[in-house]
């Protein structure tokens, strides 16, 4: 009974053993994952963030074309009148 126990005994200890190696490499993947990809939030914001700084550029190009057009269209502020 004493050899019936002690194999029972290690293929239980063999299992833990491959339960612990699993479990680590498991968590190893995890943390690789977490240090190479930003969480979703992050993400987002990064998003939101670039989405802002384009709406602000093409909001500045807009303005800025909408003062050059006025310009263009606004009279010359004297006439030359030339006679010969």
């Amino acid at each position: 009974m004493a050899s019936v126990a002690s194999e029972q005994n290690a293929a239980q200890n063999k299992f833990d053993l491959q339960n612990l190696a699993a479990a680590a490499i498991a968590n190893e993947k995890e943390k690789e994952v977490q240090a190479v990809r930003p969480t979703e939030e992050t993400g987002e914001t990064n998003e939101d963030a670039e989405r802002k700084k384009r709406e602000e550029e093409e909001n500045e190009k807009n303005k800025e074309n909408k003062d050059e057009e006025k310009e263009e269209k606004s009279p010359p502020l004297h006439q030359l009148d030339i006679k010969v």
